[in-house]
């Protein structure tokens, strides 16, 4: 089992402060306050399936509050997914409310202000969807959060709490493979989607695609001064398979690679055209480049000078 947090690994008084910062990092800024209990002792487990981050908390009454103050200070802009296994729980978003008790499943959207209340001794199962995993999807989902699943889709929800159930489990108790990981994460946004109702036409895959390749370029765009930057690195921070990321920039007409090293050279050209201060090797460094001769050849064969002569020609006119 892989424990992320463990109120009895720091003193009974320190307990509410060590959790409060825990869940902060592992999910986003809340207060947490104990409710009734003597002393405040909690549990916090799991892994990741893909993108999906898979959570479970063990744990004594509590109250989880997130103001807009503290969407301020950080929000991962995620939906997540509650899964009671054991007591009850009240979720309350946007003027709506339920209470949760076994086997019963509600989201929750981290974009808004809310309250979670566990009224008891509380074993609960949470995934965590990054909103641009969702695509369009996501906006569906947070206009739903704090409603119990629908009982009048009971089967469906009969069938999918099991589902959810074990592998809340088995992502507990060891890492999930990326192959497995890949297509796990893609049937778990459509169940997500298919407990919650929906049936938005324009909710698909391709539209989730799109915003998962536009947030890698942004990604990209904001590490082009790493010179590890890649395929590799782009597909850990966004926690899919490097083949994936190559499907994606493929589709788009450009390979990744190839994409990044035209975003370095228009960037540095600009710099030369601009400034003659810099060095050709501080440029270079500025845009990923190990040294000023790789940057000089790269530079040479995609605008068929070198640096140096184009910031002579720049300067004579």
């Amino acid at each position: 089992m892989t424990t992320l947090l463990d109120t009895w690994t720091v003193s009974a008084s320190d307990r509410p402060d060590y959790w409060s910062a825990g869940i902060a990092e592992h999910f986003f800024p809340m207060r947490v306050d104990s409710v009734g209990a003597r002393s405040f002792e909690a549990r916090l487990t799991g892994g990741r399936v893909g993108a999906v981050a898979v959570r479970s908390i063990i744990g004594v009454p509590h109250r989880v509050r997130r103001t807009t103050r503290m969407i301020g200070e950080g929000d991962s802009e995620s939906i997540l997914l509650y899964l009671v296994r054991r007591g009850s729980c009240r979720i309350e978003q946007d003027g709506r409310s339920c209470v949760l008790g076994p086997g019963e499943l509600a989201t929750h959207d981290s974009s808004r202000p809310s309250v979670f209340e566990s009224v008891d001794a509380l074993d609960v199962a949470i995934f965590n969807f990054p909103k641009w995993l969702l695509g369009v999807r996501g906006d569906v989902l947070a206009r739903r959060s704090a409603l119990k699943m629908s009982p009048g889709r009971g089967s469906i929800v009969r069938l999918g709490t099991p589902f959810l159930a074990g592998l809340a489990r088995t992502v507990e108790r060891s890492p999930v493979s990326e192959p497995e990981a890949e297509g796990l994460s893609d049937m778990l946004v459509g169940m997500l989607w298919t407990l919650s109702g929906g049936s938005d036409r324009d909710a698909s895959p391709g539209l989730r695609s799109t915003a998962l390749l536009e947030r890698m370029r942004l990604y990209a765009l904001e590490h082009l001064h790493d010179p590890g930057l890649g395929p590799e690195q782009i597909a850990r921070a966004h926690f899919v398979s490097t083949r994936y990321v190559h499907k994606l920039f493929a589709a788009s007409g450009c390979g990744v690679a190839a994409w990044i090293r035209e975003q370095r050279l228009e960037r540095a050209l600009a710099d030369l055209r601009r400034s003659s201060d810099a060095s050709i090797g501080t440029i270079a460094s500025r845009w990923g480049y190990r040294d000023a001769s790789s940057f000089s050849r790269a530079f040479r064969q995609a605008y068929g000078s070198s640096p140096r002569a184009l910031r002579r020609r720049a300067g004579d006119g």
